[in-house]
């Protein structure tokens, strides 16, 4: 049994639309074929959604447009380290795309491969394989079926292949005879997709699940996003990249309160959005950890607080804890003004030292601009439901030329181009062979960067681990997929943000 973050998201889900409408959704019972689901899934935007989320699943949607169940059955067993590595995916990517007529090493092969255009991606398709071309006994089949996907295994699977490759030669029953260069050839098609080639019956599964938080994030957004940071942590994105994006798609973020909040996030009316508000929850308030927020419920549970001095003294909070409270804006219903309600909170822990600033209330200290309320948002939760960093460097950057996100459709393929944004994932897949793949993130959306091993060599510095980054390089277009080259990278002064990329995910 998996243990899966993504089936408590849903739970959480259903949980949260139920109480509000008194609805309650079935995990078998959402509509397979909604067309509305899969035009999002197929314009790529499936970011917190389930195996599908991750920027080379992005990549291969964006070119094979699922369109079905079973399309997501072979998206999620496509993207993996077996069909990968024996380079399955553009040829199925230009067979999909109409591109490629399909082809197979031997007619037997059709009636096994046709659904997925010749790839065979499935463990279930090579064991069809085994006992039609090379007569294999259903046991015989089996036993080569679990020493795939072990790499301990490995010899006793090329054992079984060297066996197959004699059973299919010698076999009288394929018409024509299997010749022992396709025999090689299919040997070793299934020795490269052995290394996590999935089991279709398990994709099947996953692919519901998928399908479930994409239903979910179509029709349900704000639900979607609760479920997702409620069932943190988990996921390929930071929270303060979901954030981002649940904002992107219209849904009313708002800080912790510790007045109409709760430890976990909840939904609230909103009156400048179709969807509920989301409200964080108290768990995102950095410095406030397990044991604080279980006096909080409690104190909660024997009736509303009243006032910043109220949850202090009921709840125990220590002079850092209610510092950090004050900072994440969750006595925000009692003094909205950041730094005059950290002066009586701490007032109210304690701080009475003759020069505490909290002695002196009566001043009214300068409101907070918009580039502070980010920086603090970062610093007590990472999560930033004031705006984005990028939009206050966004009018430097256009002065320097520098493209976002929204300007990429324009550019041609081979331009040479100029982006930045905030660093979200860092990845460096061991099938790349040194190549590291980032996402920056600008208040549009994202760019796809690729630094080379050389330029990983030459930059290292940036490209691992800066926080903002500037990129120069040449545009490239795979059909609908957009990447940047890189060929110079630089750190972008973005301010002292507190935010955590997902490196070398």
């Amino acid at each position: 049994f998996l243990g899966l973050g993504a089936l408590a998201l849903v739970r959480r889900a259903f949980d949260s639309i139920e109480k509000r409408s008194g609805v309650r959704l079935e995990l078998y019972g959402l509509p397979q074929a909604d067309a509305p689901t899969f035009e999002m899934i197929s314009r790529g935007d499936t970011l917190g959604t389930f195996q599908i989320e991750s920027r080379a699943q992005i990549a291969s949607i964006l070119n094979t447009l699922p369109q079905t169940m079973y399309d997501i059955v072979v998206q999620i067993s496509l993207i993996r380290p077996g069909p990968i590595q024996g380079d399955f995916v553009h040829p199925y990517t230009r067979r999909r795309r109409g591109l490629e007529a399909p082809q197979y090493l031997h007619p037997s092969l059709e009636s096994i491969l046709r659904r997925t255009y010749g790839i065979p991606i499935f463990q279930e398709q090579a064991m069809a394989i085994s006992m039609m071309l090379g007569g294999f006994t259903p046991a015989e089949a089996d036993r080569m079926r679990r020493a795939m996907g072990n790499m301990r295994k490995k010899k006793k699977l090329e054992a079984v292949l060297t066996m197959l490759t004699e059973r299919m030669v010698n076999n009288p029953v394929p018409d024509p005879p299997v010749s022992l260069e396709v025999a090689a050839q299919i040997s070793h098609d299934l020795l490269m997709f052995a290394n996590y080639g999935f089991p279709e019956s398990h994709a099947w599964s996953f692919a519901l699940i998928a399908y479930a938080t994409a239903y979910l994030k179509h029709h349900y957004p704000t639900d979607f996003y609760l479920g997702l940071l409620n069932a943190q942590p988990m996921g390929f994105y930071p929270n303060s990249t979901i954030i981002h994006e649940a904002r992107r798609h219209g849904v009313d973020v708002r800080s912790p309160c510790l007045r109409d909040g709760e430890r976990m996030c909840t939904t609230e009316s909103s009156a400048t959005s179709q969807w509920p508000a989301l409200r964080i929850g108290w768990r995102h308030i950095h410095g406030v950890g397990d044991r604080t927020l279980d006096r909080l419920s409690q104190a909660r549970a024997m009736g509303s607080f009243t006032s910043i001095a109220d949850v202090i003294t009921r709840a125990g909070l220590t002079r850092a804890e209610s510092l950090q409270c004050a900072r994440a804006a969750a006595f925000g219903a009692w003094e909205p003004d950041r730094r005059r309600a950290a002066w009586e909170a701490l007032r109210a822990a304690g701080d009475n030292l003759p020069f505490a600033p909290a002695h002196h209330l009566p001043y009214r200290p300068r409101e907070l601009d918009e580039r502070e309320l980010i920086f603090m948002d970062y610093a007590s939760t990472g999560i930033c439901v004031s705006g984005h960093p990028m939009e206050h460097l966004r009018a430097r950057l256009r002065d320097a030329g520098v493209v976002g996100s929204n300007g990429l459709q324009d550019l041609r393929d081979g331009q040479r181009v100029v982006v930045a944004g905030l660093v979200s994932v860092r990845q460096r897949p061991e099938s790349a062979k040194g190549t590291i793949f980032i996402l920056l993130e600008d208040e549009w959306g994202f760019i796809n960067v690729i630094a080379s091993p050389r330029l990983v060599e030459r930059y290292g510095d940036v490209v691992k681990f800066a926080r903002f980054m500037v990129v120069e390089g040449q545009f490239e277009r795979d059909g609908r997929v957009m990447n940047v080259v890189g060929r110079r990278f630089r750190n972008l002064d973005g301010g002292q943000l507190v935010h955590g990329s997902h490196d070398f995910r």
